[in-house]
């Protein structure tokens, strides 16, 4: 079963790699790539297209030569760093924390228009919006190297304590599951009744089609939330029980196949923005019109 997992993963990883690359490229040639939603987005895709590159890499066996053991340096960063998936689940809670950033950027920029409207330029604030889940994905998961170690030839997980492992299942399912799901779930529900209280407002002062553009955004990212919580769902429910000291085999279907669908979502992502995002689909649309002229 580990090939046809590792196939599954390797197949999911690359397809995730290919959209999230292709949508790099068009997002970097919009002209308007440097505004707050657009920049976000990127900083999305890079994200997950990072996570896609290492569920790749890191899901697939490799032969250890006995130099890995002889020195403690190496064994410990394959032990801390690569063999428990370290790097791999540091992008995932990045992507994670990146797309809360999303959410109050979308609530901030209608709910609180006027102050919105006079800080969106400022690039101190766009890159500290960037840095943030780059920060926040490996602090966040970084409790998963304190519990590896290097045993006899062997990366050993240990807990200290029972407790220490339910707390970082709490932990983990408040993190990756409630937090962004009730975020996502109150802002955008706040954000659709105010703009149903200003129907008719955006016509009579002229500003249709900004106010067009805006609720294009608000979409497309509303529905980039629900797939989300779609595809990370059951492994977190999943993962919640192991750590609360269920029984899991991690080498299971059950667990392998919600770790599928949770890689999904970084694929699923670029194609909502191809056929819901104007911006995107400007943007494409002006990506192939050169390819074809030049043809």
């Amino acid at each position: 079963m580990t090939a046809t997992v590792n196939l599954l993963y390797s197949i999911i990883g690359s397809l995730g790699l290919s959209t999230n690359g292709f949508a790099i490229f068009i997002l970097l040639r919009l002209k308007n790539r440097f505004n707050s939603p657009n920049i976000l987005i990127l900083n999305q895709c890079i994200i997950d297209c990072m996570a896609s590159l290492f569920s790749i890499c890191q899901f697939v066996d490799v032969s250890l030569g006995d130099s890995l053991w002889k020195s403690k340096i190496k064994a410990w960063l394959y032990c801390c760093l690569w063999f428990n998936h370290y790097i791999f689940w540091s992008c995932i809670f990045a992507s994670t924390a990146n797309l809360a950033v999303l959410t109050m950027d979308r609530y901030c920029s209608v709910i609180y228009p006027l102050k919105y409207s006079a800080k969106k330029n400022n690039k101190w604030i766009k890159v500290a919006l960037m840095l943030f889940p780059w920060i926040c994905g490996p602090l966040a998961v970084s409790y998963w190297i304190m519990v590896h170690r290097v045993g006899d030839r062997e990366c050993i997980v240990e807990w200290s304590n029972i407790n220490a492992q339910r707390a970082s299942g709490v932990f983990t399912f408040l993190y990756m599951e409630i937090a962004p799901v009730t975020l996502m779930a109150f802002v955008y529900y706040k954000i659709f009744q105010s703009l149903k209280s200003r129907v008719g407002e955006s016509s009579a002062i002229g500003n249709a089609n900004s106010a067009a553009r805006r609720l294009n955004v608000i979409k497309t990212m509303a529905l980039v939330s629900i797939i989300y919580a779609i595809c990370w769902t059951p492994n977190q429910i999943v993962f919640f029980y192991y750590l609360l000291g269920g029984d899991l085999d991690l080498d299971g279907i059950m667990y392998y196949g919600t770790i599928a669908l949770s890689l999904l979502n970084s694929v699923v992502n670029p194609i909502i923005y191809t056929f819901k995002y104007k911006d995107f689909q400007e943007g494409l649309r002006k990506t192939l019109s050169c390819l074809f002229n030049r043809s």
